[in-house]
């Protein structure tokens, strides 16, 4: 009889023991739901937000060495070859690379001419620009004062080779230059000598179309 009143509180303490294990677990279960929750909700309020939009005049990006590799600016400086500033031509914007020097090796911008352009660079010079302007476009290829130009706008569509700074072949031969185009170039007489004018015609036509340009009364 002893044993089974012993047996007896034994199961009675076994279930209770099992009852109290259950919600102990229950518990601690609920307990560490609540501490993620927590800790998510906490780190995401400290989180600062993100920026819809990030609005600065220049942003520049160097390597691990201090050098600069990316400058994005609405206002850029003027290149740099050799140690000697080369102006621009007018105020640029946009993005521009550099080598791990810190020399210009070219861009994608635009200036306030409101051409946009493409440009190549070696250490020395510019060697390759590809160009929107308001009315035509044009791809260029030079090396100092010799280059290969194609072109289309509104003196017409042509490949041009440029030897010491003038035009030694130019297809079609067909090629006229626009009034407008005339009128430029005559324009600029008022501003620089004429034989200057014609060095800088002779660099875009033949000899023949600038004469027919310059020389008419």
């Amino acid at each position: 009889m002893n044993d089974d009143l012993c047996f007896a509180a034994l199961e009675r303490r076994t279930r209770m023991l099992e009852r109290w294990l259950r919600v102990s677990i229950v518990g601690w279960v609920a307990i560490g739901v609540f501490a993620v929750v927590a800790f998510r909700f906490a780190s995401k309020s400290q989180q600062p937000a993100v920026p819809a939009s990030l609005k600065v005049s220049e942003l520049v990006v160097v390597d691990p060495k201090g050098v600069e590799r990316v400058r994005i600016g609405g206002d850029l400086p003027d290149a740099t070859y050799n140690g000697k500033r080369v102006p621009r031509g007018s105020k640029a914007g946009g993005v521009l690379l550099y080598d791990s020097l810190g020399r210009e090796r070219g861009g994608y911008v635009t200036w306030d001419s409101e051409n946009v352009g493409l440009t190549l660079d070696t250490p020395k010079m510019q060697v390759g620009m590809f160009v929107a302007g308001q009315e035509g476009s044009a791809f260029v290829m030079n090396y100092g004062r010799d280059a290969i130009e194609l072109r289309s706008d509104e003196d017409g569509s042509r490949i041009t080779a440029v030897q010491d700074g003038r035009v030694v072949s130019q297809q079609p031969g067909t090629i006229k230059m626009a009034p407008g185009t005339c009128d430029d170039y005559r324009g600029a007489r008022a501003r620089v000598s004429a034989g200057q004018v014609m060095r800088d015609c002779q660099r875009r036509f033949v000899d023949s179309v600038c004469k027919a340009c310059l020389e008419q009364k």
